[in-house]
């Protein structure tokens, strides 16, 4: 899949990051932001807990 350069702006702050094209918003947050107020859901995508 690769990785792909992204860019986003969180609390105000803008990070650009290389994170691997089937990232998880998540994840990006928690392992590479270290943000981890944002908590994980069921993790099979059906709860809607990660749904932007």
């Amino acid at each position: 899949a690769g990785e792909q350069r992204i860019q986003l702006k969180v609390n105000g702050q803008v990070h650009t990051l290389n994170v691997p094209a089937n990232a998880v918003l998540l994840d990006v947050l928690r392992d590479r932001l270290q943000l981890t107020g944002t908590k994980k859901g069921c993790d099979h995508g059906q709860c809607g807990a990660c749904t932007l």
